[in-house]
C-alpha cells in the first residue's frame, strides 16, 4: 500500500468518527470487500453459495461498475479485496482489476480455494498484476480430510497450482504475493494440522491455521484453536470503516449480510458517497447509540446482529462502574457465523417478499 496525504488524513478521519460514534461520514472507507464474482465451483457446506442459496443473479462484476468503485474510493483506500461468496480466480480479469488497484496505490488480496485450472501463464499474470496477498483455502493434508469441507475440490491441484505460484515469483523476481496457505481448523481435519504446517513450509509459503465456524454448536468449546476474529467491543469496522459492493453493484452492511433484502442501497445511479450516508446506514450506525430508538432501525439485518448486541451489553456493564476486564460477551464468533447463516431457513419458512429494505433510502441528517 502507498501511503499519501489523502490516505493517512482519512484514515485518521475515519478512526475519529468511529470512535465518536459519528452516524453521517465524511470519511471513505479504509477497506473495499468487492465481490469479483458470486460463481463457486465448490460446494462448502457453511457458505451460502456453497449450500446453493441465490439472492442474486450470477455474474462477473462489470468492469464499468469496477472502475468507478476505484476512480471514487481507490486514493482513499488501502486494502481492497476480492472476493466474498465467490471464487474470484473464476474471473478472468481478475488480473486488470488487481493491476488497476494496485496501480493506485492500493494493497490487494484475493483468497481463493484454488481448485481451479491454472497454468504457468496464468500464474505468472497473477504475480505480476501486483497483488499483494493471495491466501489458498487448504484445510487438510489429505484429499480425504481436504473434501470434508472443500467439497468438489482437488488437493492435489491445489498444491500444484501453489508451486505454479512460487515457480512465478521465482522466475518473475518477485517478493508479491505473499502465498498463504489457510487451514480452517475443524474437528475432522486438526488430526493434520502439523502435517499440513510442514507441507507448507516445504513449498516456501506462510500458514495460518483458525478454527471454523460450523453451523450450530461451537465444535471447540474448550477454545483450544482460536477463531481469525473475536467478538468485538466496539462498534462495527463494517458500518465506519469497511464497504462491502457486490457484484450487482448492491451494498450489503458486512462480508457475513448475504440476502439481497438485507442491502443497504444500489450504486446503479449514484456514486457511493450517497449510499455511505443513505437512511439505512446512518440508521444502522445510530443503533451503536440507542439500539431501540427507531423503528427503521429495527428493521435492519444490524438490529439483532450479536455485535451490535455485545456493544449494546458492554455500555451498561460500564456504565454500572464495573472494570472492563470483567465483560463477558456472552456471543462467540460461531454464533456471529449462525445468526447470518441461519437467514436461510427463515427466509425458507416465508415467501420471498418485496426488498425489506429501501435500497434508495434518502439521507438523513445526522
Amino acid at each position: 500500500m502507498r501511503l499519501t496525504a489523502k490516505r493517512l488524513l482519512n484514515l485518521y478521519l475515519a478512526r475519529y468518527q468511529r470512535a465518536r460514534g459519528h452516524t453521517r461520514l465524511l470519511a471513505r472507507p479504509l477497506v473495499l470487500t468487492l465481490e469479483a464474482t458470486n460463481v463457486c465451483n465448490l460446494r462448502c457446506p457453511y457458505c451460502f453459495t456453497g449450500v446453493g442459496e441465490v439472492t442474486r443473479e450470477r455474474s462477473m462484476m462489470p468492469m464499468p461498475l469496477y472502475r468507478k468503485i476505484i476512480h471514487e474510493l481507490g486514493d482513499y483506500a488501502l486494502l481492497v479485496e476480492y472476493y466474498n461468496w465467490g471464487e474470484p480466480l473464476l474471473n478472468k480479469k481478475i488480473e486488470e482489476m488487481i493491476r488497476i488497484a494496485s496501480g493506485r496505490g492500493c494493497s490487494t488480496m484475493v483468497s481463493s480455494n484454488l481448485s481451479i485450472p491454472l497454468d504457468q501463464a496464468r500464474a505468472e499474470a497473477l504475480v505480476s498484476s501486483g497483488l499483494a496477498i493471495l491466501g489458498a483455502g487448504i484445510d487438510g493434508a489429505s484429499q480425504e480430510s481436504y473434501e470434508k469441507y472443500r467439497a468438489g475440490g482437488n488437493l492435489e491441484r491445489v498444491l500444484h497450482n501453489m508451486r505454479l505460484l512460487t515457480e512465478a515469483k521465482r522466475k518473475l523476481g518477485s517478493d508479491t504475493p505473499m502465498l498463504c496457505w489457510s487451514f480452517h481448523v475443524f474437528e475432522h481435519n486438526r488430526h493434520e494440522l502439523d502435517q499440513a504446517r510442514a507441507m507448507a513450509r516445504e513449498m516456501g509459503v506462510e500458514f495460518s491455521a483458525t478454527k471454523g465456524w460450523v453451523e450450530g454448536p461451537d465444535w471447540d468449546s474448550g477454545n483450544e484453536i482460536a477463531f481469525p476474529i473475536d467478538p468485538p467491543r466496539e462498534r462495527c469496522r463494517y458500518l465506519w470503516t469497511q464497504a462491502v459492493i457486490n457484484n450487482d453493484g448492491l451494498v450489503s452492511p458486512c462480508a457475513n449480510s448475504f440476502y439481497r433484502e438485507d442491502d443497504f442501497g444500489s450504486m446503479e445511479h449514484v456514486n457511493f458517497k450517497n449510499v455511505w450516508n443513505n437512511r439505512n446506514f446512518q440508521e444502522a450506525r445510530r443503533l451503536y447509540r440507542a439500539r431501540n430508538a427507531s423503528g427503521h432501525g429495527r428493521g435492519l439485518v444490524c438490529h439483532d446482529c450479536p455485535y451490535t448486541i455485545i456493544w449494546e451489553n458492554y455500555q451498561r456493564h460500564l456504565a454500572q462502574g464495573l472494570p472492563k476486564s470483567s465483560f463477558d460477551p456472552v456471543y462467540t464468533t460461531n454464533d456471529w457465523f449462525n445468526y447470518f447463516f441461519s437467514r436461510r431457513l427463515a427466509k425458507r419458512a416465508t415467501s420471498q417478499a418485496a426488498d425489506s429494505i429501501d435500497l434508495q433510502a434518502d439521507s438523513t441528517p445526522a
